[in-house]
């Protein structure tokens, strides 16, 4: 009898192990459908709807005004364009950067998330971690792995967390803003008898979700929003290359001129979480600080010790290429940071 019993527990191991290989149903949802369950923080208050709650039909029909302190008044945009290249998509709004900031803020509060840093002057907001409900459905789980979860009364899925950044860049006559939105999240492992949170890796499916989130709260229609991010095609992107200076410090080389070259260094520092104090776009300048104990870089720093506040400068080289310079705003030039320039510049690189 206790034979049968190993058999039988060996082969319903061996299914769900077999079941795990397999993409999860929920990939195969397509965009537009899927629901974006945050645990929404208490302490935010917030009087707007998010595009979850609403019913499809009506998703992209909000009110053409938000009212913000009840006192300012800002117009929704009817017309979101969707921009892309093969590393970014972005979006181009109908609206000032200063009524795009206030809309963009109000649809991260609106599902519940606190801002915990922003800057309207240079275009930047992020969000703190917010968890995600990472419970599949028994239908989704299959007959064999949903009868498991109901016997040991647990759930599939570990803990996760996701952050925002939104980055805000004027247009050219500065009535249009391109909105960028990027998606960091953290996972919970187990390791040993205890239970850490880790950086993984992006999921672009929610991330472009989310996208498609704000351009019906910006707006636009929900079926239109849908077509337009799935109609855009990819262009061919940029091949960038570390090189030394005459300094002896690393260097990017963009095959780009300076204000595409400075656009894409944005981008790459969105994508790696790393906090930007400051920035010029006339200049070419980006004020980066980095800290040992903080991000994505901390495993960088272990040798650098007194680095924090850098400035990454993008010149123009020749009518198609850029070089972006690594200045050490202390001027102490020591050999560790000279390392570092590099591996701080190889991990962007590595984004293209």
């Amino acid at each position: 009898m206790k034979i049968i019993n190993y058999l039988t527990i060996a082969i319903m191991c061996f299914f769900t192990i077999s079941c795990s290989s397999f993409t999860e149903p929920v990939k195969n949802i397509g965009l537009g459908t899927r629901v974006l369950s945050y645990q929404t923080d208490e302490s935010v208050d917030s009087l707007i709807i998010p595009p979850d709650l609403t019913q499809p039909n009506i998703q992209g029909d909000y009110s053409n005004n938000v009212v913000i302190d009840e006192v300012k008044i800002i117009s929704r945009s009817n017309n979101v364009e969707v921009l892309r290249d093969s590393y970014r998509r972005w979006l181009l709004v109908d609206l000032p950067p200063n009524e795009s900031w206030v809309l963009s803020k109000e649809f991260f509060r609106s599902y519940g998330f606190i801002i915990e840093k922003e800057n309207q002057k240079i275009g930047i907001l992020e969000t703190d971690y917010l968890e995600m409900e990472t419970k599949v459905p028994d239908k989704s789980l299959g007959v064999i792995r949903a009868a498991l979860s109901k016997a040991l009364q647990t759930q599939y899925g570990m803990p996760i967390a996701d952050k925002y950044r939104i980055r805000i860049e004027p247009n050219i006559d500065s009535t249009k803003s391109e909105i960028y939105l990027t998606l960091s999240s953290i996972g919970e492992v187990v390791s040993g008898e205890m239970r850490l949170w880790q950086p993984r890796d992006k999921d672009v499916e929610i991330e472009t979700e989310m996208l498609l989130k704000l351009m019906v709260f910006l707006g636009e229609d929900h079926a239109e929003a849908i077509g337009k991010i799935e109609n855009n095609t990819d262009k061919v992107g940029p091949v960038v290359n570390v090189v030394e200076s005459e300094n002896g410090y690393a260097s990017l080389v963009f095959p780009f001129n300076k204000k595409q070259s400075w656009r894409y260094l944005g981008w790459a520092l969105d994508e790696l979480g790393v906090d930007i104090e400051d920035r010029d776009s006339v200049d070419g300048s980006y004020y980066i600080k980095v800290q040992p104990d903080k991000g994505f870089f901390s495993k960088l720093l272990s040798s650098t010790g007194s680095i924090e506040s850098l400035q990454l400068y993008v010149k123009q080289t020749s009518d198609s290429s850029s070089e972006v310079y690594f200045i050490d705003l202390s001027q102490e030039n020591k050999e560790e940071t000279i390392a570092y320039s590099f591996e701080f510049f190889s991990a962007v690189s590595n984004k293209f």
